[in-house]
């Protein structure tokens, strides 16, 4: 018979016990797609979709943009959240406590919007630099309400987090990609 209490003691008939395995490509997976590191993908598929629409081969261009977003949306509030659990403000780096989210978000929203702001001299063809900022932008945004909501429900920044980079990547690619003839 299937336990329907707490869902953390859902086991189904024949795996009482979760395997070693299990677990850890359960962790890999979880980190491999943290919320601070979608902004990243996602400018990776933004610019490997622009690309093939503006015929960008520049490397330079690549590695700054890159680079940018991996310090400004994943190193910087990793740092900031580090530091806020070596001062005590925070007691684990996954903020399973619902209170203690409120300022590490602000925290990395701050350091999203730096992102946005720096972008705004991006060496790039308009229409792409105009959807990258407005990604940039996006994701602030998601991070804001994710802070705003988080005071009074717990909600999932890994949702979130996907939700908002699948949204702006669709509105990133072009409309014929979404036809078939």
């Amino acid at each position: 018979m299937l336990n329907t209490g707490n869902s953390s003691n859902f086991r189904l008939p024949g795996c009482e016990k979760n395997s070693d395995l299990e677990r850890r490509a359960a962790t890999f997976i979880t980190w491999l797609f943290h919320p601070l590191l979608i902004p990243t993908y996602g400018m990776c598929l933004l610019y490997w979709i622009f690309t093939s629409i503006y015929f960008i081969r520049d490397i330079r261009l690549f590695l700054f943009l890159i680079s940018l977003t991996l310090i400004s949306t994943f190193l910087l509030p990793a740092i900031s959240t580090y530091l806020m659990l070596r001062t005590g403000s925070i007691k684990d780096l996954e903020l399973n406590e619902r209170r203690e989210r409120f300022v590490p978000y602000l925290i990395t929203a701050a350091y999203y919007l730096f992102a946005f702001y720096l972008l705004k001299d991006f060496p790039a063809p308009s229409g792409m630099l105009r959807i990258i900022r407005v990604f940039m932008l996006g994701a602030t945004g998601s991070v804001v309400i994710a802070s705003i909501v988080n005071r009074f429900w717990k909600i999932s920044a890994h949702s979130i987090a996907q939700g908002g980079g699948v949204r702006h990547l669709t509105y990133a690619l072009p409309p014929t990609a979404f036809t078939t003839s």
